[in-house]
């Protein structure tokens, strides 16, 4: 049976989730198939099937879909210093479940932080993983804590009401499978691949989206989809994201997870 494969571009604004939003940034891919790839799907989360919140129908796919894994393109957890003083990762996802803002499918970013003050450090700080790669190619990452310009934070709660709600096998806490959830970073995978992962959004972006989609020809087969990805940086950036689902299901991790991966997470980056 051929193996299937779920890419995910995320966002933590609530309004790109409601049922009306015909502009939303938040993508899913479905691919077929582990050496290059074929995109047998290509959607918003709106087009999913069911009456209910485009939210808690994600959820719902990804809690009863058949897949060997999903990348998501936003951060799987904090900090290893506050994950460790709530006791864990299955804590905080718990913690994470219990807060509320009314009219809001997962809690504002702002609610996170207020929730985990006791337990913070330094205002904006960084995973290992997401280090790791700022480092290495100077990519601009935000902290899964931080609220103000460019703000890390709400990206980083729906990501973790998602993971509670899902309730499927979370890598690397896990490499067990099938339907693994795994954390994406199409920037990261981009400039592993040697490509640009910038200036591709918008139209002033849709050259640059081209040279990104004919250079990635070779290690996936966009099927019917080539016009979406050339029309949407989302659209592209959830098809980049199931290669971390790939990475982290078949060990083609171009960096495995450290120690501090058992805590704070770890971004899955395909050889």
């Amino acid at each position: 049976m051929t193996a299937s494969w779920i890419g995910i571009d995320f966002s933590g604004d609530h309004r790109r989730w409601r049922p009306g939003c015909r502009r939303s940034n938040v993508w899913i891919a479905t691919l077929s198939g582990s050496i290059r790839p074929v995109v047998r799907q290509l959607h918003r989360v709106q087009a999913l099937p069911g009456d209910a919140h485009p939210f808690e129908r994600l959820a719902r796919f990804l809690a009863t879909t058949d897949y060997e894994a999903a990348g998501i393109d936003a951060p799987f957890s904090l900090p290893a210093a506050c994950v460790e003083a709530l006791g864990g990762h299955s804590a905080l996802l718990d913690r994470v479940a219990r807060l509320h803002d009314d009219g809001r499918p997962f809690p504002k970013g702002t609610t996170l932080v207020r929730a985990l003050v006791a337990h913070l450090g330094e205002a904006k700080p960084l995973r290992e993983t997401e280090g790791l790669w700022s480092k290495r190619h100077g990519l601009n990452v935000r902290s899964t804590l931080w609220t103000r310009a460019r703000p890390g934070a709400p990206m980083t709660a729906a990501c973790l009401t998602l993971l509670q709600a899902a309730r499927k096998p979370i890598w690397p806490w896990t490499d067990r499978g099938p339907s693994l959830l795994v954390e994406a970073f199409p920037a990261a995978q981009l400039a592993h691949w040697n490509l640009i992962p910038r200036s591709y959004d918008g139209t002033r972006g849709a050259l640059k989206r081209r040279e990104l989609v004919e250079s990635l020809r070779s290690r996936v087969d966009f099927g019917d989809f080539t016009e979406a990805a050339l029309e949407s940086a989302d659209a592209l950036d959830s098809i980049v994201a199931a290669f971390a689902g790939i990475a982290a299901a078949t060990g083609r991790l171009a960096e495995p997870a450290t120690a501090s991966g058992a805590l704070e997470g770890w971004i899955a980056v395909h050889i």
